[in-house]
């Protein structure tokens, strides 16, 4: 089995297949694109297009502009459309997902259960908006029908789609499910008193 990496830049290469870019207009090009189930921060995009034109997998030219800095912009080679190929081949691996929300949730039990409830609803109207903009990119791909990627972006988009749907599905549940039990909770915890010591 090929050697696994890090996957950075061969996102990077794989978005470089799509057209040549600078590293700003990477950035938001993952942004934008794959930013549902994928991110790299600046922080990251720029040491690894130094290292990937060190290797030869990209070119970098100097485009200039009327009025404001000169920039980078970079092309993918052979070699990096090799690279690229190979990384293809190899068998995603599984990871386990780190959700503070459902942490936090699993041990509410010893929390004050106004803020478990804000916090999934703040989950719920914070993906409420998220799914909102990745539906808005359905029409948006219709557009992109020259590009041979086209069908398979509308594949990953229809991932994170069905992916927040069901997490507002959730959401809703659970939220119904808090309610219910911070009533009974109410009810059924009435102040307590202070034991009382000796014989008084």
């Amino acid at each position: 089995m090929a050697k696994r990496s890090s996957s950075s830049m061969e996102v990077l290469l794989g978005m470089l297949t799509i057209e040549s870019m600078s590293g700003y207009d990477l950035g938001q090009a993952v942004r934008d694109s794959i930013g549902h189930f994928w991110n790299e921060s600046y922080g990251q995009i720029y040491p690894n297009l130094k290292k990937l034109a060190a290797g030869g997998f990209v070119t970098g030219k100097t485009e200039k502009q009327k009025g404001k800095p000169d920039r980078q912009i970079y092309s993918i080679t052979k070699k990096g459309r090799e690279r690229l190929a190979a990384w293809l081949k190899v068998e995603p691996q599984p990871e386990i997902p780190r959700n503070e929300l459902l942490l936090k949730l699993f041990f509410a039990v010893q929390a004050d259960p106004e803020d478990i409830y804000g916090f999934v609803e703040q989950m719920a109207r914070s993906e409420s908006v998220t799914l909102e903009k990745i539906n808005g990119l359905d029409g948006e791909i219709a557009k992109l029908d020259r590009y041979p990627d086209a069908p398979y972006w509308k594949m990953a988009l229809r991932f994170g789609q069905l992916e927040l749907e069901a997490h507002q599905r959730w959401a809703a549940e659970t939220l119904g499910e808090l309610k219910k039990l911070n009533s009974r909770q109410r009810t059924a915890s009435p102040a307590r008193k202070e034991p009382r010591h000796g014989n008084n």
